[in-house]
């Protein structure tokens, strides 16, 4: 059963035994939304984003991107990851998903780029990963991950990823090259050639 604190307007479980972990979730989540919308002191509330956050978000992706077009890529690495770390924190619960959603693939496919050319392949793939999660499914996501494994060498995961960005564009030149090469690595493995 769950009990109402009138004081905090916040929900807990009457039985404080109860150790069904997505129910605790849950109502943190609920808990967490309730005290950042009970903060809210605009009688005309309309969940939009916010222009300060916005802006202080976007000068320091602008700021990150800067040092990259210098060639500073572990500066350039560090502002954008403060940039996705600022988004994490500073934006409200219940600010629009579907704004944070584009703001955060683009952050995040800049950050694949940067740690791609700055060989930090297993951030790359991570982020790759997180990318795909987040329904972005297009083929330079998949030319990214594809290129990524095979920098690190994993060639049998490297061929499925090249043949769904393939499934998506299959005149995609790079594409093509990558498949070929993921074929002719296959083939030394497997001790063909």
């Amino acid at each position: 059963m769950l009990r109402y604190d009138t004081n905090t307007k916040k929900l807990s479980l009457k039985d404080d035994a109860d150790s069904n972990q997505d129910r605790i979730n849950n109502l943190n989540q609920i808990n967490r939304l309730t005290t950042a919308l009970v903060a809210e002191n605009n009688p005309n509330f309309q969940p939009q984003p916010s222009n300060e956050t916005t802006n202080m978000i976007k000068n320091m992706f602008q700021a990150g991107m800067q040092q990259a077009q210098k060639k500073n890529l572990p500066d350039a690495l560090k502002k954008v990851d403060l940039a996705l770390q600022m988004r994490n924190k500073a934006r409200k619960p219940w600010e629009p998903f579907a704004f944070q959603l584009q703001e955060l693939q683009m952050m995040l496919r800049n950050r694949t780029d940067l740690e791609l050319i700055s060989q930090r392949n297993l951030d790359a793939w991570q982020d790759l990963e997180m990318l795909l999660s987040c329904g972005l499914i297009v083929p330079e996501v998949f030319l990214r991950l594809t290129d990524c494994l095979l920098k690190l060498n994993l060639v049998e995961l490297a061929k499925p990823c090249c043949e769904r960005g393939l499934s998506l564009d299959p005149s995609n030149a790079q594409l093509i090259t990558l498949y070929k090469d993921c074929e002719r690595r296959l083939l030394e493995l497997d001790g063909d050639n």
